[in-house]
């Protein structure tokens, strides 16, 4: 049986996002930039309801947060890290030149990460950006790219599920669907809510999705993505099910 249009439509664009993704970054780091020792990439990724339902309904970005946002973009942009295959092991806040994007890369990051309202790009670059050896712009692309990657291969798996109970297994299979091997390249990282909601002060809901992807795209970029078993990192806190919150 040949595969619908839809589908194939799907698999073009998730083709396309991938390509767009390993062409991002450029053929060499920015002048003075240094490349820090670290072994892989974790590009985190945060389920905008559940955050703002974890203690943080008054901060801007969750102010702004509606059901037009979420549906447009399931999973924004919390940071992309470089990590080392022992946890905890991570470089951060290297020497680096302040950051300074471009205006069009300063209004594409507005819409993928939200937390650009408090100011989260510069923590990110300041904590992590600074030891991937990318310049500012390319370091953001990469992870606007991978951002991107992730909403075509997840997110109407996401959507479909908010306000219910899911398991990791059900939303690896929708991955693999679209994109074969995806499954195994994301950990999903649970908790219980600091809401006023009891309810969701009892059942672990998800609040991060994690891609694990090498550093051996041009320039020590992002490249292939990762089985994140072979990396250790495995999903945190999600028991045999959990909640996908709604706004």
């Amino acid at each position: 049986m040949r595969p619908s249009r839809p589908l194939l439509t799907g698999l073009a664009v998730v083709v396309l996002a991938v390509l767009a993704w390993r062409e991002s970054t450029p053929r060499q780091p920015a002048a003075g930039g240094r490349r820090a020792d670290f072994d892989f990439y974790l590009l985190s990724l945060t389920l905008e309801p559940a955050f703002c339902d974890d203690g943080n309904q008054r901060i801007a970005q969750c102010r702004a947060l509606d059901v037009e946002a979420f549906e447009r973009t399931p999973l924004v942009l919390h940071g992309l890290w470089p990590e080392a295959r022992e946890p905890g092991r991570y470089p951060r806040d290297c020497p680096g030149p302040r950051l300074d994007l471009q205006p069009q890369t300063r209004a594409d990051l507005g819409r993928w990460m939200p937390g650009i309202l408090e100011g989260l790009e510069r923590h990110e670059w300041r904590t992590h950006g600074t030891c991937s050896g990318l310049d500012d712009d390319a370091y953001f692309r990469a992870a606007i790219d991978g951002t991107r990657l992730a909403n075509e291969v997840l997110g109407d798996a996401i959507r479909g599920n908010a306000g219910r109970s899911v398991d990791a297994a059900t939303l690896r299979r929708a991955a693999e669907r679209l994109r074969p091997g995806f499954g195994s390249q994301l950990v999903f990282v649970c908790r219980t809510l600091r809401s006023e909601d009891p309810a969701k002060r009892r059942r672990p809901h998800l609040l991060e999705v994690r891609l694990c992807v090498d550093a051996d795209g041009p320039g020590g970029g992002p490249g292939r993505l990762l089985r994140c078993a072979d990396v250790d990192r495995r999903d945190q806190g999600c028991g045999g099910s959990f909640m996908i919150d709604a706004v």
